[in-house]
C-alpha cells in the first residue's frame, strides 16, 4: 500500500515525520508507578530510508505516527497526526533465494518510508513478471537517503497466509487484511459527542411514586378474598 499523505501540511506533505511509538512498562515502585501497572509510550524519529525499513512488534503495541510538526492541537500542545495501526500480518514465507522473495523483497518489512518521487509507484517495479529481483523499494533505498522535508511516502506491506480449509473448496470465500489510519490531535475532543441527542417520542415515563400505589392498592384489594384479582391488577 503506497501511502502519500499531507497532514494539515499546505506544502502537501513536505514538512511531514514519520515516527515509530512503542509502549514501554515503568520502573516498578517510587511516585511514577508506585502500583507497578504504568507504562509510558516511546517515539523514534525516522530520519533515513535505512532506519524506516520496519517490522511489526506486538509485545510492545508499536505503531507509526506520521506527524506534521508546525500544526499543533491546541489540547495537547503536541503535532497533529496519524496513527498507522497494523493488524495481524505474517512474515514472507519464501526462502530468500526463490524468485518470489527476490521479487518481492519489500515484503520482507511491514513499513519502508522513501522521499517522495512520481515515477516510484509500485514496490516491486515496474515490470515484475518480466523481472528477476526487485527494481522497486529495494533499489530505491540502496542509498541511505534523508527523510526530512521530502515529503516521506510510506509503503504498507501485509498480507495473509492461506492454510487452506475444507470450507475453501471450491472457492475460499473471504480472508480479511488490512490495518488502520486514526487521526491524532485534529480535534479538540471526540468529534461524534457534538451530535443533538435523540428524543424518543414512543415511551412514556412511570413515575416509581405512581408505580408503588398501583402496587399497594393491588395488595389490598386482593386481600379482600380473591387472589386473581391480584394478578390481574398487577
Amino acid at each position: 500500500m503506497r501511502l502519500d499523505p499531507a497532514v494539515d501540511d499546505m506544502e502537501g506533505g513536505r514538512n511531514l515525520v514519520v515516527s515509530e511509538v512503542e509502549s514501554v512498562p515503568l520502573a516498578p515502585g517510587g511516585r511514577s508507578n508506585p502500583h507497578c501497572n504504568g507504562f509510558k509510550m516511546v517515539e523514534t524519529e525516522l530520519l533515513s530510508t535505512s532506519g524506516a525499513q520496519r517490522t511489526h512488534n506486538f509485545f510492545t503495541a508499536r505503531f507509526w505516527s506520521i506527524k506534521n510538526p508546525y500544526s499543533i492541537n491546541p489540547i495537547s500542545k503536541r503535532p497533529v497526526s496519524y496513527r498507522l495501526l497494523p493488524a495481524a500480518s505474517p512474515a514472507m514465507m519464501s526462502h530468500p533465494s526463490s524468485l518470489v522473495a527476490r521479487r518481492a523483497l519489500f515484503a520482507t518489512k511491514q513499513l519502508w518510508v522513501t522521499p517522495h518521487s512520481d515515477s516510484q509507484r509500485f514496490p516491486a517495479g515496474e515490470h515484475v513478471v518480466q523481472s528477476n529481483r526487485c527494481m522497486g523499494l529495494a533499489e530505491w533505498t540502496r542509498k541511505d537517503l534523508s527523510l526530512r522535508g521530502t515529503d516521506p511516502v510510506l509503503w504498507y506491506s501485509f498480507g495473509v497466509t492461506h492454510a487452506p480449509r475444507v470450507e475453501d473448496f471450491p472457492v475460499m470465500p473471504v480472508e480479511v487484511c488490512g490495518f488502520s489510519l486514526k487521526p491524532d490531535g485534529f480535534f479538540a475532543g471526540n468529534p461524534a459527542v457534538d451530535l443533538p441527542p435523540c428524543r424518543d417520542q414512543a415511551s412514556t415515563e412511570q413515575l416509581p411514586q405512581q408505580h408503588n400505589h398501583q402496587q399497594q392498592q393491588a395488595v389490598q384489594a386482593g386481600a379482600g378474598g380473591s387472589c386473581c384479582l391480584l394478578l390481574s391488577k398487577l
